[in-house]
């Protein structure tokens, strides 16, 4: 009897013993051992994903490890994203995230629709092999709010009784009749509104029906940012063309404008033309209007008279055109054309380390905005004595540019949005990847961090004379150094905008953060 309450009792402080292991390895944070655990699930393999790019759906292919490491990623062919563009982005984005793991990578600027593609097609191919993107840092994009697709007959402008006609000259020369008053308009893209705000106020977008898409979704940029300020326009304005495409005929009869404005200096004129009989039998005549233009220190001014003549707005219209004449006066008295230190300047548009975009003469778009700053432009001597140097534009040789060693380094269409400075918007300054170039370090501009980037769409803007500015005081800091061009645009804004100056991010420079 007492051998077998001996034993018992070993066996029960055995018992409390290994219990007692237990719950201190439970308590430590520690998992007891039960057995062989399943195997980790491998994710190798290869795995697809589609998101909407600019030009349709976008395809990836993406090839994971057993442990969900990225090896590789591939833009699936026949894309039909735009060249040297939305290419960019396919040629940089894939590399970028396999190298960072990660799915949070810089955008490329000019390209973002493509990018965002890339990025969220590689998130759908993620899920489809069991993981979460959320875990190679991808946040889910919020598109911003589209302008209103559904048109509402209800609140089409009304109609003014006719009550006169005007022959006008357009910036073409070409004689043109207008019934009067003129109610409604189109035009060939928004930011020709910046010219009609300063006349109109936000009648300017009571009365628009119509306008074209541009490269940087202005319809939806202009409504997101004028919205809050005029009410909802959008439900009255027709997307009358694509980006440089031809315009909808039977959209453009339907909103029936009394004038279609189109800025001659861009591709969508010749489009406008090809259509004209149908609109003038429609008795839907065209205005040009040409901005920049051939010049550039006075094609502002030109147009905004024009507008004011269409508007019956030309008092209104000469105060605006003579705060910008004072701007362009300011620069003409210094007699940069005459100075014997002119810096040299290369400037190039949407430009990559591995892209070479086009540059243009004093002739044409940014070269004539160079050329009134005092800046000698490098690409003359070759542009203006060949064909191309009538329109202006041209890709450079390389070697040209490293030879020519410039002073000055101005980029623009690769680095800075237009009219993106929206609340809670994040805008990173641009990468200025341009200069990874091969012999670019050793160039003078890239070594004094004299390399801008600049909004593109400034120069054929109303706002082309703080560009003009800027670079003067840039080239020329003593003889402009009591002149501040932000302040200049901040005057401007509130004496004819119906925002502040801080709806875009204008300038950059190389080595500075704004």
């Amino acid at each position: 009897m007492k051998k077998t309450l001996s034993l018992l009792l070993s066996m029960t402080f055995i018992l409390a013993l290994f219990v007692g292991c237990i719950t201190s390895n439970v308590a430590s944070g520690e998992t007891p051992n039960t057995g062989p655990s399943e195997p980790a699930k491998s994710h190798a393999g290869t795995y697809k994903g589609t998101a909407p790019g600019y030009h349709g759906e976008l395809g990836v292919t993406v090839v994971l490890d057993e442990t969900g490491k990225i090896v590789s990623v591939a833009v699936n062919e026949g894309h039909g994203e735009t060249k040297n563009i939305g290419t960019v982005a396919i040629n940089k984005i894939p590399d970028a995230i396999v190298a960072a793991q990660s799915l949070k990578v810089d955008a490329i600027s000019g390209a973002t629709v493509t990018g965002d593609a890339i990025i969220a097609a590689v998130a759908v191919a993620l899920r489809s092999a069991g993981l979460n993107p959320a875990d190679y840092s991808y946040t889910e994009i919020v598109a911003a709010e589209e302008a209103s697709s559904t048109l509402n007959p209800d609140a089409m402008p009304a109609k003014a009784p006719i009550t006169g006609t005007m022959k006008l000259k357009d910036a073409k020369g070409r004689e043109v009749m207008l019934d009067l008053p003129v109610s409604t308009y189109a035009i060939s893209t928004m930011d020709l509104i910046d010219y009609i705000i300063p006349l109109l106020g936000e009648e300017a977008f009571h009365k628009l029906v119509g306008s074209g898409q541009s490269g940087s979704h202005s319809l939806q940029t202009y409504a997101k940012l004028y919205t809050p300020i005029v009410g909802n326009y959008a439900e009255h304005v027709g997307q009358i063309s694509d980006h440089n495409a031809p315009f909808d005929l039977e959209m453009l009869l339907a909103m029936d404008p009394d004038v279609l404005i189109v800025n001659s200096a861009m591709g969508a004129h010749r489009y406008a033309l090809e259509i004209e009989p149908q609109l003038t039998a429609a008795g839907i005549p065209i205005v040009l209007v040409d901005v920049p233009g051939k010049e550039f220190t006075t094609s502002a001014q030109s147009t905004v008279r024009l507008l004011g003549q269409i508007f019956g707005k030309e008092e209104r219209a000469d105060e605006v055109a003579s705060f910008l004449d004072e701007q362009f006066a300011l620069i003409a008295s210094k007699n940069l054309a005459d100075r014997a230190d002119k810096p040299t300047v290369y400037y190039e548009k949407s430009g990559y380390s591995e892209v070479f975009g086009s540059t243009s003469s004093s002739r044409s778009g940014w070269g004539t905005v160079i050329a009134a700053a005092g800046g000698e432009n490098i690409a003359d001597p070759i542009l203006l004595e060949s064909t191309a140097g009538k329109g202006g534009s041209n890709t450079l040789d390389p070697e040209y540019v490293l030879q020519s060693d410039p002073d000055y380094i101005i980029l623009s269409g690769s680095g800075l949005g237009w009219m993106d400075n929206m609340p809670g918007a994040t805008l990173p300054p641009p990468s200025f990847d341009i200069v990874n170039r091969t012999g670019w370090s050793t160039l003078r501009a890239v070594k004094g961090n004299n390399v801008y980037e600049l909004a593109h769409a400034a120069s054929r803007s109303i706002y082309g004379f703080h560009a003009c500015l800027k670079l003067a005081t840039v080239f020329y800091p003593e003889a402009f150094k009591d002149v501040d061009p932000d302040a200049v645009m901040s005057e401007f804004f509130d004496r004819f905008m119906l925002v502040d100056s801080d709806v875009t991010v204008w300038w950059h420079r190389l080595g500075e953060s704004k």
